[in-house]
């Protein structure tokens, strides 16, 4: 490559004049004077240079741009999507908010993995089935009711259950004076029974009975003569006995039929046979008696 040279006509003064003159030659070297001084600078960059340079511009310029913080603020998500308004007083956006990940349902988990709850409101109670009728029986009766009821001479009654009579039917053969929840609550004795009964819901009830003694009616007795001729009896005087019958519960060996039922006094004599009598509700009655015929 030639060299072009300026003419000393174009230094603009030359080199006393104190002006500036620069002089380039193709090897890449200038030749400046400046106030009369020569000032050599080296103008070649070689291209390895160049490309190093631009490199550090490019990463100096990414780091303060970042373009991915643009996109962010932007609202851009996929393919272009961005928020349609400025945010709102309070901090509420304007336009649509981003697409967000959903929010998984009970529809959406595993069936397996999924507990039920429990349901809170409490199963209805069954029905409660038809009261026992001999507790209705027993919850019937009071104080002063008459009974169909009586030893049948095994030591238990002739009911299972109470039923109200007529007081003054022939068979009433007891009446209630007390209704308890204890039979230890009855007053024993001659005459007396106590009728206990335990209800379905576990409470007991006790029936205290007195018997109902009339003229006529018959009972089993054990009889013993005395040194003297005379008898002495023990009777069942809770015991209703038929007075034609000719058997008697183990360990009895007579009927005795009631003469008379006294408040005080002495009992009638009988023509023919001897009067017993034995006093029933703690000496409250006399029963007065004899032998039947049979």
């Amino acid at each position: 490559m030639s060299s072009a040279e300026t003419p000393e006509g174009s230094r603009g003064g030359g080199a006393d004049g104190g002006g500036t003159h620069i002089s380039a030659q193709a090897d890449g070297r200038s030749r400046i004077t400046v106030a009369g001084r020569d000032v050599n600078s080296t103008y070649f960059v070689s291209a390895s240079s160049a490309a190093l340079a631009a490199l550090v511009g490019l990463v100096l310029l990414v780091g303060v741009w970042q373009p991915w913080q643009e996109t962010a603020a932007s609202g851009e998500r996929d393919g272009g999507r961005t928020a349609t308004g400025p945010e709102s007083p309070g901090g509420s956006s304007a336009g649509p908010a981003p697409d967000r990940e959903p929010t998984p349902t009970a529809a959406d988990e595993d069936p397996e993995e999924t507990e039920t709850a429990p349901d809170p409101t409490p199963s209805a109670s069954p029905a409660p089935g038809p009261p026992d009728p001999v507790d209705v029986a027993f919850a019937s009766v009071g104080a002063g009711t008459c009974l169909n009821a009586y030893d049948a001479g095994w030591g238990k009654l002739n009911q299972e259950r109470p039923a109200a009579v007529d007081c003054g039917a022939g068979f009433a053969f007891s009446k209630v004076t007390t209704v308890t929840t204890a039979t230890a609550n009855c007053p024993q004795g001659a005459g007396r029974w106590t009728w206990g009964h335990v209800n379905d819901d576990g409470s007991l009830i006790a029936l205290c009975l007195d018997r109902v003694f009339a003229t006529g009616q018959c009972f089993p007795a054990i009889l013993t003569g005395q040194a003297d001729g005379s008898l002495r009896g023990e009777g069942r005087l809770f015991t209703v006995w038929g007075c034609d019958r000719t058997d008697v519960p183990s360990g009895y060996n007579t009927v005795m039929v009631i003469t008379a039922v006294l408040s005080g006094g002495n009992c009638p004599e009988s023509p023919g046979r001897q009067t017993l009598s034995w006093d029933v509700f703690n000496g409250a009655r006399t029963v007065c008696a004899v032998r039947t015929a049979n």
